[in-house]
């Protein structure tokens, strides 16, 4: 009498339990590794990326649309000098930080400042997008035609320029800025003047 083979359904009901039970143990060894790792914190890392040119002098309306800004309005201060939208997410984050920035700082007439510039909206969506967020006291200044863009070689968004109190820009941070890196940023400002 021949040996009668098991049947390929039989053997499939025998082998899933047994995967089964493996996912499960290396899902529990994942947990039980993960609880014991310590939550990364966040430490502001020192500026990578220094440049030295004379920032690009330009004339731009703030949001309100009487006033004209310009780098030089900001001379003898060093000045974070931002670019954004508001359909960029990472640049939206930002916002209440430069917002906490502003508030910080507006005391110091002769301290740091902040000018971001808005690429390519009107003042009615800006103005519609900072109510609808909260956002009440940032400056806003518009560049429609994206020309100051082209000026400072801006290809993504955010990008911010730390431009030191005699016009140059000292550092370029591409991506979303934190409250903590800004104050990173003027600290080695300090230690580059001294």
């Amino acid at each position: 009498m021949a040996k009668q083979s098991p049947s390929p359904t039989l053997l499939i009901l025998l082998i899933l339990p047994l995967f089964g039970i493996c996912v499960a143990l290396l899902t529990l060894a994942l947990e039980t590794r993960q609880q014991s790792e310590p939550a990364p914190t966040f430490a502001p890392a020192p500026p990578r990326t220094v440049v030295n040119f004379t920032a690009p002098d330009f004339e731009l309306p703030l949001l309100n649309g009487v006033t004209l800004v310009s780098p030089s309005d900001y001379a003898g201060r060093p000045l974070f000098l931002n670019f954004w939208a508001t359909w960029c997410q990472p640049c939206v984050r930002e916002l209440p930080a430069f917002e906490e920035f502003i508030a910080e700082h507006s005391a110091d007439e002769n301290g740091p400042a902040l000018l971001t510039i808005n690429l390519g909206e009107t003042a009615a969506e800006i103005s519609a997008f900072l109510a609808e967020i909260g956002v009440q006291y940032l400056p806003v200044a518009m560049d429609i035609n994206q020309v100051v863009k082209l000026d400072y070689g801006v290809q993504n968004l955010p990008t911010t320029f730390v431009i030191d109190g005699e016009g140059r820009v000292r550092h370029l941070k591409l991506g979303e800025m934190k409250l903590e890196e800004m104050k990173v940023y003027l600290k080695t400002l300090d230690e580059d003047r001294s």
